[in-house]
């Protein structure tokens, strides 16, 4: 359907398509105008361009075509109008009227700009601002009309004419009607209100307002309301005008409310409530008049200009909010990385001390054992006896026999092992074993023993049951006779060293030694041994050891919060670990099947400051989180003596002691202080909320309010200076 008004008869519509057709010449020639080309064509005229003689102004000739009493009223009606708005700058302005001629003509502006349709066409959605201001003029040119009595009745984007400013003026006032008139008029489908479309309808203001908020929903969105194929066929399959109005206004009443508006780019909320109630279907609901149209744009601009005051309103306190944060986090944070480097410290500097003492004790413990082995080694009975054994030929032979630690476990061997085991040379030297070792300045340890020069074990003595027979086996691999800080076994069958069969060729220690731990053959207890030459006439003949059980090697009170460990420091397989640790006194810990060398401390992250460490020992098996301790580690160290029994310089062992503290008690008072300054900042936290909370309440009511006001209905003002005051600005001189 083209964007036509509505005729009053079918003969006036074949008219006006008869008159569609382009013609040549005009229909009369005009005094004092040049008349210069077609323009257009109407139900009831056509509109030709033209030039003042006298002026060379550029204007436009509507001539009614048709010589009848109805021509004639609506031409006497739209003169009329046109002369009542005479001085009016939102309206086309009336030049001259030609009553006697024919056709009968009047002469008006000639527009440059075109209208409002020949803009949309070009650019069929154009921006939110852009509309909004020529939906503005026209609303005041609307006041204008009606503020004279006057209700334009035809308001469509072809009947508004853009100037050379691009400023707006109504044109066409042929359907328009007085105030007071009580014939119908009848408008442009889509633009229309609904209750217009009624051939007995009566004029009411409300109609140019539903025409004002569908000139705007056809400015946001390309298309006038509630128009879709399906309206458009059904209009035009109608049978006549008065079916088509009907199906106007039943298909209006019967649909949703348009919302494509309201997707505009660039649209805001109270903007789209204004085009909602312009275009309400119920008049009720509409606005009352245009002028309340206006208090609304109003209302709408001063929120805009709120809007950044709302806008400070609503980020001031959030801004203040984020400052205060970021203050108060880095205050949170220094604080508490203050008092837990303080904490860390204090609990570092305690573990030192208490790893020095340990340490001091445990390298006043080694200085104890060294000394009960290298007195044992340089015992004279023991050298004595033990000589008188090594130099018995049937002992010699069966300890070549014995000397091949491959063979500990053969059968064959069985017989030459008791034979070893009861030489009555040997039992002496075990005699001599168990009555030296009762010596009151011994200390109390896991056992005692000695080995010839190729590791053959002569005597021995524990102090606690044993598993089996240990005499008669050759311990050449073990580190305590090899000098090694491990077992020189790759796997217990097949010793790693060796290479020959020849037992003289076997390294062994030259100086008094700490071996690796190892698990006993005789207890099956993890022990480490200390162990020392015994040399005869300057050779090497053996070595005298004595083992202490890992576990009860270093005192240290306090275990429940804090507590000492010693690790095996050398380089090797084993650094890092667990010599001895108060878990260590648990029996299950030390059972064969126990790999003692799984429980290790990363000892180059405590030695790189690293105080936090992870003790395997103390790991439950259902723990959800490994514990953590604070750390701090010291060398162990012996003091070596002569002879004489005289002390020597202080030499390290290889072996740490690492004092550790449990870190949640430690940290407990950073935990605290985070748990004070956590509800401090909770407490603030609450109090700015509380307040962005009331200024966003203040905020939110004031704007609905406002928007209650918009779209609630607003009472017409009897004062016209609003308006006036919006002309002023824009009044330019009068045609």
């Amino acid at each position: 359907m083209t964007d036509q008004t509505q005729s009053q008869s079918n003969e006036q519509s074949q008219q006006a398509q008869r008159m569609s057709m382009k013609p040549t010449t005009a229909p009369a020639q005009v005094p004092g105008y040049v008349i210069r080309s077609f323009l257009g064509s109407g139900a009831f005229g056509e509109v030709w361009a033209g030039v003042d003689r006298k002026t060379g102004r550029n204007v436009a000739i509507k001539f009614y075509t048709r010589r009848s009493s109805l021509d004639l009223t609506l031409l006497s009606r739209e003169v009329e109008k046109l002369a009542a708005l005479s001085a009016d700058r939102y309206v086309v302005q009336l030049l001259d009227v030609g009553w006697d001629s024919d056709p009968p003509y009047y002469v008006m502006d000639f527009i440059v700009s075109g209208s409002l349709e020949d803009e949309l066409v070009r650019d069929p959605k154009i921006s939110v601002d852009k509309a909004v201001d020529i939906f503005k003029e026209c609303a005041i040119g609307l006041v204008h009309l009606h503020g004279k009595g006057i209700l334009h009745c035809d308001l469509k984007p072809g009947n508004i004419l853009l100037d050379q400013d691009h400023k707006p003026r109504l044109a066409d006032f042929g359907q328009s009607r007085l105030s007071h008139e009580q014939t119908p008029s009848l408008g442009t489908l889509f633009y229309m209100a609904p209750e217009q479309a009624n051939l007995q309808a009566v004029p009411d203001a409300r109609w140019d307002v539903y025409a004002l908020g569908a000139l705007l929903y056809r400015m946001l969105t390309g298309g006038p309301p509630y128009r879709d194929a399906k309206l458009v066929e059904k209009l035009e399959s109608a049978d006549g005008i008065e079916d088509r109005l009907a199906a106007y206004r039943n298909t209006l009443a019967n649909s949703p409310a348009p919302s494509a508006h309201r997707r505009a780019p660039g649209i805001d909320r109270l903007l789209a409530d204004i085009v909602d109630r312009c275009i309400a279907v119920d008049p009720d609901k509409r606005f009352r008049s245009v002028h309340s149209v206006l208090l609304a744009l109003r209302q709408r601009e001063h929120a805009h200009a709120r809007r950044p005051l709302m806008i400070v309103g609503l980020l001031g306190p959030f801004l203040l909010l984020a400052g205060m944060s970021i203050f108060g986090w880095n205050f949170y944070r220094h604080a508490v990385a203050q008092t837990n480097q303080a904490v860390m410290d204090k609990a570092i500097e305690s573990n030192r001390w208490a790893a020095l003492l340990a340490a001091r004790s445990a390298g006043e413990q080694i200085d104890n054992y060294f000394w009960a082995v290298e007195r044992m080694s340089v015992d004279a009975d023991i050298s004595r006896t033990l000589k008188e054994l090594l130099g018995d030929e049937s002992m010699t032979d069966l300890r070549l026999r014995l000397a091949d630690p491959n063979r500990n476990t053969d059968p064959a061997l069985a017989p030459d092992r008791a034979t070893f085991i009861n030489h009555a040379l040997r039992g002496k030297l075990q005699t001599l074993l168990e009555k030296k070792i009762k010596d009151p300045l011994n200390p109390d340890v896991a056992s005692w023993f000695i080995c010839d020069r190729w590791g053959n074990q002569l005597a021995a003595k524990f102090s606690e049951q044993t598993t089996g027979q240990t005499i008669g086996l050759n311990y050449s691999w073990r580190s305590y006779f090899n000098a090694a800080v491990v077992d020189s076994v790759t796997n217990e069958a097949k010793p790693r060293y060796l290479v020959d069969e020849d037992p003289d060729k076997r390294g062994h220690i030259t100086l008094s030694h700490l071996s690796g731990v190892f698990q006993s053959q005789g207890t099956a207890t993890w022990k480490v041994a200390f162990s020392a030459p015994i040399t005869i006439e300057g050779k090497f003949v053996g070595i005298a050891a004595l083992t202490t059980t890992m576990g009860n090697f270093i005192e240290f009170h306090n275990q429940e919060q804090q507590y000492a460990m010693m690790v095996d420091g050398r380089v090797g397989k084993n650094r890092g670990v667990i010599l001895e640790h108060p878990k260590l006194r648990d029996r299950s810990l030390t059972q064969p099947n126990t790999k003692l060398d799984q429980f290790r401390i990363d000892l180059d992250q405590v030695g790189n400051g690293a105080s936090i460490i992870q003790d395997p020992l103390t790991e439950e098996p259902n723990q959800a989180k490994a514990k953590r301790w604070v750390a701090a580690m010291a060398d162990v160290q012996r003091t070596s003596r002569d002879r004489d029994d005289s002390p020597k310089q202080a030499t390290t062992t290889g072996l740490a002691v690492i004092a550790a503290q449990d870190y949640d008690a430690v940290t407990e008072p950073v935990r605290s202080l985070e748990t004070q300054l956590s509800r401090l900042a909770l407490g603030s936290l609450a109090f700015i909320l509380a307040v962005v909370g009331l200024l966003l309440f203040i905020l939110s009511r004031t704007f609905r309010q406002a928007r209650r006001r918009i779209i609630g209905g607003l009472a017409p003002a009897t004062d016209s200076a609003m308006v006036q005051n919006e002309d002023s600005t824009r009044r330019g001189p009068s045609a």
